[in-house]
C-alpha cells in the first residue's frame, strides 16, 4: 500500500532542531506573505430569502494562475449568483476580488463550510463562517389575512427537448421517403412485367395504330407513313418473336419469311401460303417506305393493317394451347420472381434505413461527440443515477445524515475474529468493493466512551478494502469539517479493484472516505467509483457534500 502521510522529524541534536525551526519560520512567512486568502461576509444574519454577498479576495503574484470554487460548494447555502473577477494590480503583485451571492430559504444557524482556492499548484483553504438565517415575524394584528390564491400555470423551464424532436422528425421523414421511393419503384416494376399476352398485346397495339393515324390523309405524307410501317412491322415482328420464332425482331424480311415457311412445313404452326405471301408483301412495303423513301398509294397502308391482324390470327389459332405443366410450369416462374421481388424490397429497405441511421449517428457524434451521443441513446447506469431523483434520509445511531441516488440497505460487514462480539456496527451499503459505484457507511460502537484514535481506524478500513483484494492504493488524507461545524478525517486516493466475477481482472477506481468520531463511536461514509466515470465523481461530489451528523445527547 502506497501512503502518503505527514513526516514528522525528531533530532537529538539541539542546534539541527534550532537551524530548522529558524528556516521554517522564515520560509513560512515568506509563503504566507508570497499568497494572501481571505473570505468575508457582509453580515452575520439575513432573513429567509434574502442575499448574502461572500467576498473572497486573493493576494497573489502576477504570473500565478488562480481557481475560484465553482457550482454548490457553499452548502447548506445556495449559491445564486457568481460575479466576476475583479482585478487589480500593483507592485508585481496581483488582488483578485470575486464575489458570489448566497441565500437560505429555511431558518436557523448554518456555518458555510471553509472554500478550497487554488494557486498554482498549491490549495488554499478559507474560514469557515456562522450566519444565522431569522425567520419574518409577521403581526398578524396589523396584517390582514386572505384567502389562498388559485393555483397559476408556471411556464417551464426551457430545454433542448425541442432540438431531438426535430433531430428525430428529420430522420423519421428521411426513412419514410426512402421507403416510399423503393415500394413505388418495386411496384413500377411489377406492374411491368404483368404485361399482357402476346396475342392481346398484338391487337391492342394494332388499334392503338389505328386511333393515332385515324386523321384522313396523314398516312399520304412520306414521314408519317414511315413511322406508321415501322410500327405496324413492329407489332407483328414483336408477336411472331414470341410465339413463333425467337429472333424475328432482327432477322432480315428475307430470313423471316424463310422461317415462317419451315415452321409451316414441319407442321409446327398451321400457315396458309397466301397468308405467308401477304406478309412478305407487307414487309417489303415496310422497307421500300423506311429506306427506299417511297410512298404507297391511297389505301394500300389499311389493307396492309388488315393483313398484318390476320397473319396474328391465324398465328393464334394455329398455335395449340399451352398444357397443363407449362401453365404450372408458368406460374412457378411467375410466383418465383415475386419472391424474388419482395426479398429485394426488404432488403434494400433494411439496407437503406440503416444508411440513413449510420449517417445520422455520425452527424450527431461530429457534432455533440461519441460519449454524448452513446449515453443519452443507449444510456448510463450512473448517468441515470445522477439525474434520478435522490433519497436524503438518516441511518445508524448517532444519526448520519446523507443524499443518496438509492436507499442504502442494511449489510453485514466482515469482522476480524479478535474484535467480534466486542464492538456493534450497523452497516448500510449500496453496491459494493467490486462494483463500478458503491456507497457504503457504518457506525461502529466500541465498549465505553473510550477516545478513539481516528487514524488508526482509517487505516483499519483501508486494510479491509486490501483484504478484499484491492491493490496498489494511493492513500491521501486531511482534516474535513462538515457544515455544521463536526471535524473529522478525509481520506482520498486511488487503486485497483477486482472487477465482480474475475477476481483476476482489475479496475482503475477512486474513493473517498469520511471519517468521524465522538467517545465510543466510528463514523465512516466510503464512496467508490471508476476513475473513468464522470456522472460517478459528480455523484460523489454530491454525497460529500450532503453529509451532516448529530451529536449524541447524554
Amino acid at each position: 500500500m502506497k501512503a502518503v502521510k505527514a513526516a514528522h522529524f525528531k533530532s537529538k541534536k539541539p542546534i539541527f532542531k534550532a537551524i530548522f525551526a529558524l528556516f521554517m519560520l522564515f520560509f513560512g512567512n515568506f509563503y504566507a506573505e508570497a499568497q494572501e486568502v481571505a473570505a468575508a461576509i457582509d453580515r452575520d444574519s439575513l432573513k429567509i430569502g434574502e442575499q448574502l454577498n461572500y467576498t473572497v479576495n486573493v493576494v497573489t503574484d502576477s504570473t500565478d494562475l488562480v481557481i475560484f470554487p465553482e457550482g454548490q460548494t457553499f452548502a447548506p447555502l445556495e449559491m445564486i449568483e457568481s460575479y466576476t473577477i475583479d482585478t487589480t494590480y500593483a507592485q508585481q503583485k496581483m488582488t483578485l476580488i470575486k464575489r458570489y451571492g448566497l441565500t437560505q430559504f429555511d431558518s436557523g444557524s448554518y456555518t458555510i463550510p471553509r472554500q478550497t482556492i487554488s494557486i498554482g499548484q498549491s490549495p488554499f483553504y478559507t474560514d469557515s463562517l456562522r450566519v444565522e438565517v431569522n425567520t419574518v415575524v409577521v403581526d398578524t394584528t396589523k396584517q390582514g389575512l386572505y384567502d389562498i390564491k388559485d393555483i397559476i400555470n408556471v411556464d417551464k423551464a426551457s430545454s433542448n427537448w425541442w432540438v431531438w424532436t426535430l433531430w428525430i422528425l428529420g430522420i423519421l421523414l428521411l426513412i419514410g421517403a426512402f421507403l416510399f421511393f423503393i415500394i413505388r419503384r418495386s411496384r413500377r416494376k411489377a406492374e411491368a412485367e404483368k404485361k399482357l399476352p402476346p396475342f392481346e398485346q398484338a391487337i391492342v397495339s394494332l388499334h392503338q395504330l389505328d386511333e393515332e393515324y385515324k386523321t384522313p390523309g396523314r398516312t399520304t405524307d412520306q414521314t408519317a407513313t414511315k413511322a406508321y410501317y415501322s410500327r405496324l412491322t413492329d407489332i407483328v415482328r414483336h408477336y411472331l418473336d414470341e410465339e413463333v420464332y425467337d429472333r424475328s425482331m432482327e432477322s432480315t424480311t428475307g430470313e423471316l419469311i424463310e422461317r415462317l415457311y419451315q415452321e409451316k412445313e414441319s407442321g409446327h404452326i398451321d400457315f396458309s401460303t397466301e397468308t405467308i405471301k401477304k406478309l412478305e408483301q407487307v414487309l417489303r412495303t415496310a422497307d421500300l417506305t423506311k429506306f427506299a423513301r417511297i410512298t404507297p398509294e391511297s389505301g394500300k397502308s389499311e389493307a396492309d393493317r388488315l393483313v398484318v391482324e390476320q397473319v396474328v390470327k391465324e398465328t393464334h389459332e394455329s398455335i395449340p394451347p399451352p398444357t397443363e405443366e407449362e401453365l404450372m410450369r408458368d406460374a412457378a416462374y411467375r410466383d418465383a420472381l415475386e419472391r424474388r421481388r419482395k426479398r429485394k424490397l426488404i432488403l434494400t429497405g433494411v439496407f437503406g434505413v440503416l444508411g440513413i441511421l449510420i449517417i445520422s449517428a455520425g452527424i450527431l457524434i461530429a457534432t455533440k461527440g461519441f460519449d454524448y451521443v452513446k449515453d443519452n441513446f443507449l444510456g448510463h447506469p450512473s448517468k441515470e443515477l445522477l439525474e434520478g431523483d435522490w433519497i436524503r434520509s438518516e441511518y445508524g445511531f448517532p444519526p448520519i445524515t446523507i443524499s443518496t441516488p438509492k436507499v442504502l440497505k442494511r449489510t453485514e460487514l466482515p469482522l476480524p475474529d479478535e474484535i467480534k462480539g466486542k464492538v456493534e456496527m450497523n452497516a448500510f451499503a449500496y453496491g459494493s468493493y467490486l462494483e463500478d459505484f458503491a456507497i457504503i457507511l457504518n457506525n461502529t460502537r466500541v465498549p465505553g466512551d473510550q477516545e478513539i484514535d481516528l487514524q488508526k481506524a482509517v487505516d483499519g478500513s483501508i486494510s479491509g478494502m486490501e483484504n478484499q483484494g484491492a491493490k496498489n492504493l494511493v492513500v491521501k488524507s486531511e482534516k474535513y469539517t462538515t457544515p455544521e461545524g463536526a471535524e473529522g478525517l478525509k481520506t482520498f486516493g486511488s487503486g485497483e479493484f477486482p472487477v465482480q466475477g474475475k477476481p483476476d481482472t482489475f479496475r482503475t477506481g477512486e474513493y473517498i472516505m469520511l471519517s468521524f468520531t465522538t467517545p465510543g463511536v466510528i463514523q465512516q461514509i466510503i464512496v467508490m467509483h471508476r476513475d473513468d466515470d464522470k456522472y460517478a465523481k459528480e455523484m460523489t461530489d454530491r454525497i460529500i457534500n450532503s453529509v451532516e451528523l448529530q451529536k449524541t445527547t447524554n
